[in-house]
């Protein structure tokens, strides 16, 4: 099973996912090479035929978690859904 993590900034879409090679990395995609420079310039930037996300780098979680703080000061919010969760009334 392939599990993903999506976030969308102003600037471009990410999809996360577990390294295949379970060594504590991280696959990155993204839409965008100019952002993946701009949180990951230190590391290779490789690009794929993937049509929706063609641009991807490998990353330590410790270098994610450095790029995610940022990423999550930048989170596109009007791409969220709204969702009705049961049972908890402090939220609506």
């Amino acid at each position: 099973m392939l599990l993903l993590m999506e976030i969308n900034t102003q600037a471009a879409s990410f999809l996360i996912e577990r390294s295949p090679k379970n060594d504590g990395c991280v696959i990155i995609q993204s839409t965008s090479e100019i952002e993946l420079i701009r949180f990951f310039g230190s590391l290779s930037i490789g690009y794929s035929a993937n049509s929706t996300h063609p641009y991807f780098v490998k990353a330590c979680k410790q270098e994610f978690a450095n790029a995610l703080i940022i990423m999550v000061k930048e989170i596109d919010y009007s791409q969220f859904s709204t969702i009705s969760i049961l049972g908890n009334s402090d939220l609506n």
